[in-house]
């Protein structure tokens, strides 16, 4: 049901979406022609453009689906991704059109313009037309909820009630076993063996049963009294209160339902060329214009400052856990190999002078595009680790492992978003290990090139966890 309404929401901000973008179409003509700001051809075909813009937005619409959860509550990073991934569409559109029916006269300017004026209008749509939508159209039909378990044994579950009052859920209180503690702010409003006369007494619609806080029969029972009345019942997953993610429900012929938690993108093959294609593109010009003369000048540097092999290469771990020689430029002086699974700390004396401008800028990873090639790694993607560490964080984080469902990469999402560098603390681990993992789950070309045009942008300005 709350799935019907997101479903609903999606809809409603895509038709709200597609109107006004359209419209802005319309009035940046007749402002255009009124003004004569920028002369447009004597044959531009105004109908024809129009039809695209709609076209083009209604395609541009199609990436709400995969946001429908998230739609509600966007944060600025989300809406900006999101403008976008629209905003390339709707230019594919509107270009292609112009390319197929030759159209040399079409200004570039006035088209460029009306991008930038969209691209303004989606971020203030995406951030807060939803909001909006979900409070004008769900206030009236508000669903009144109980929860029959405790916030404490079930970890975000407070979250999601919070973020579900967005849809319209009204949160009575919490029905709990008589031994069970509630938290702060949490009101109970009685006890699992009294859930039918609670149940008669308030004007219940929906009912709320973590999967297993109660054991089999007492959910069954729960269910049955609950349906009785004429309430809804949701399940909600509370399998691991670690890294929170989605579990997918699929359907088979054999009359089963499967449960797995979560969806990868990168298991389908066409997906899977498509990033393979991206990895040749991007490292094949490195490899071959970049690679060389870069190599020679490390070189160069390295019989001054720190003779001994140009390169340095090391076992990681890649897909499946398969491991593979990862290449380097060598930036430390030449040790033992005892300190090599020792992380390189701020001014860690191992360094040497130009070593330490390689790892700032990360032009240290630059031969990795020769793993890119061998089918070793990718352009983006979890950051291998050292193969003791990946050992040991695997310790601390129970879905560590989720990062191998993918190849490795020479940049990625959690470095992106400030996760780089030395792991100092449990906390830090965790952060980017979400962010690794968030990466498997949502991957999309347009992420793989966002990320890119993100690390060249640190290669030129190096965070301060660089070094």
């Amino acid at each position: 049901m709350l799935r019907n309404r997101l479903d609903g929401l999606v809809s409603l901000h895509s038709i709200w979406v597609t109107l006004l973008t359209t419209g802005a179409f319309h009035v940046l003509t007749i402002f255009t022609q009124m003004t004569g700001w920028v002369k447009l051809a004597p044959g531009f075909n105004f109908s024809l453009y129009l039809l695209a813009t709609f076209i083009g937005t209604l395609v541009s619409s199609r990436v709400y689906g995969g946001w429908a959860d998230r739609l509600p509550r966007l944060s600025w990073s989300d809406v900006i991704y999101l403008t976008v991934q629209q905003l390339a569409r709707l230019a594919l559109v509107l270009f292609g059109v112009a390319f197929a029916i030759k159209d040399a006269n079409i200004s570039r300017v006035f088209l460029g313009t009306y991008l930038g004026m969209v691209g303004a209008m989606l971020i203030v749509l995406n951030r807060y037309l939803p909001r909006l939508l979900a409070r004008i159209v769900f206030k009236s039909r508000s669903i009144s909820t109980i929860v029959v378990g405790s916030p404490l044994q079930t970890p975000g579950l407070d979250v999601w009630l919070v973020e579900q009052q967005k849809l319209g859920v009204d949160l009575l209180g919490f029905v709990t076993r008589r031994n069970d503690a509630l938290g702060d702010g949490s009101r109970r409003i009685g006890y699992v063996d009294e859930l039918r006369s609670i149940l008669e007494r308030d004007p219940v619609t929906q009912v709320v049963l973590p999967l297993f806080y109660l054991d089999a029969t007492e959910t069954k029972q729960v269910m049955a009294t609950a349906r009785e009345a004429g309430c809804r019942v949701r399940l909600v997953e509370n399998l691991d209160g670690g890294l929170r993610r989605p579990l997918e429900l699929e359907h088979t012929d054999a009359g089963i339902d499967v449960i797995s938690d979560g969806d990868e993108p990168l298991e389908n093959p066409v997906n899977r060329g498509i990033k393979r294609v991206f990895d040749i593109a991007v490292a094949l010009p490195v490899v071959l214009f970049v690679l060389p003369p870069l190599t020679l000048l490390v070189l160069l540097a390295q019989k001054f400052q720190a003779p001994g092999p140009v390169f340095f290469r090391q076992v990681r771990y890649g897909a499946g856990r398969k491991t593979f020689l990862i290449f380097k430029y060598r930036t430390m002086y030449l040790a033992g190999r005892e300190g090599e699974a020792v992380q390189a700390t701020a001014g860690d004396s191992r360094i040497y002078p130009l070593g330490r401008f390689l790892r700032k800028t990360s032009l240290d990873e630059i031969p990795q595009f020769l793993n890119v090639l061998f089918g070793e790694m990718s352009v983006a993607g979890p950051r291998p680790h050292l193969v003791q560490h990946d050992d040991e964080f695997a310790r601390f984080v129970a879905h560590y492992r989720m990062r191998h469902f993918v190849k490795p990469g020479i940049t990625g999402l959690a470095q992106c978003r400030g996760f780089r560098g030395e792991i100092t603390n449990v906390g830090l681990l965790f952060k980017r290990v979400e962010n690794d993992i968030d990466y498997v789950r949502t991957w999309t070309p347009v992420m793989d090139l966002l990320i890119l045009l993100r690390t060249v942008r640190e290669v030129v300005f190096p965070p301060k966890s660089a070094y």
